[in-house]
């Protein structure tokens, strides 16, 4: 199996320095501590605090001055927050719509537990189940409030799985979205309600189907949703250290520079007297395939 190496990163391109870091990241060769932690950059660092001030410091770096700027569809597509898992990215978006200016409108799925028919699922149970892949059963939005496709719904025409929008307008069934990233940026689309099942390797003993919008919100998502995507400015919140080969290089070279990149580790592990932050950096050099590669770290 032929290896290979991460020779330049295009979207740092302007940053030597942060380019070269990244490279290090991305093919394993970063100095590691015996616990097989890399310390981060200093200046992308914001300092961890118990008293959750530290959160609220990286939600005000990336979305600075969100009530002013929440009509701007530009300020909208050019940020946002990363985290490995949905538990977390939940927890970001909550705080951010609360910081947004609007009304606030819940839409609230429909579910059902396909081949039960002695109906030992209720409702109740079924709407607090979240599958990956899947919305929310109380989907929280406001109007120009980010938004993430989580299905393939007219490709040619940009609603694909990924595609990030702003919200327009809402009814009960559909929901008036503009487009913000890619070639169809700008164009307006109409967003349906649907039944949704999660995948087959969920291994739930039944099959769930959520009849809801196929959207999350988007001022945060998880760091394997940002997969092929540039953010000009990008926040990354590590609670815990990444779990899976190549995820730390994914969610810092989304960025463009260490001016606009801000990691906040939770629980961090701290050098005496220097202070510096460290992360654990996730890659299995003996896969690190071509094949592996462009589909792991595109």
């Amino acid at each position: 199996m032929e290896k290979i190496t991460l020779k330049i990163n295009m979207r740092a391109k302007n940053d030597e320095e942060f380019s070269k870091f990244l490279l290090r990241v991305g093919n394993g060769t970063e100095k590691t501590t015996k616990d097989e932690l890399i310390r981060l950059p200093e200046s992308i660092v914001i300092e961890d605090s118990k008293n959750g001030q530290s959160e609220v410091e990286l939600l005000n770096q990336v979305f600075p001055s969100i009530k002013q700027n929440a009509n701007s569809t530009e300020y909208m597509t050019e940020r946002v927050i990363l985290a490995t898992k949905n538990e977390y990215v939940d927890e970001l978006n909550d705080k951010l719509l609360d910081k947004f200016p609007g009304d606030e409108i819940i839409f609230h799925s429909f579910d059902k537990a396909i081949d039960d028919p002695n109906n030992y699922y209720q409702e109740e149970f079924l709407n607090k189940m979240m599958p990956n892949g899947l919305p929310p059963h109380k989907l929280k939005l406001e109007q120009n409030c980010p938004i993430m496709l989580l299905r393939n719904l007219d490709p040619s025409n940009g609603l694909c799985n990924g595609t990030r929008m702003v919200c327009k307008e809402f009814d009960k069934n559909v929901i008036k979205a503009k487009i913000t990233k890619s070639h169809h940026a700008g164009q307006e689309v109409m967003i349906p309600r649907i039944p949704l099942s999660p995948a087959e390797n969920e291994n739930y003993p039944f099959r769930l189907q959520r009849k809801q919008f196929p959207i999350r919100l988007c001022f945060a998502m998880t760091i394997n949703k940002a997969q092929g995507q540039t953010i000009r400015i990008v926040g990354i919140y590590l609670p815990h250290h990444v779990f899976s080969h190549g995820q730390l290089y994914v969610a810092l070279s989304r960025g463009v520079s260490t001016n606009n990149t801000r990691v906040l580790v939770k629980g961090e592990r701290k050098q005496k007297k220097k202070g510096y932050t460290y992360t654990k950096n996730i890659v299995y050099k003996e896969v690190l395939s071509r094949e592996r590669l462009e589909k792991t770290l595109k």
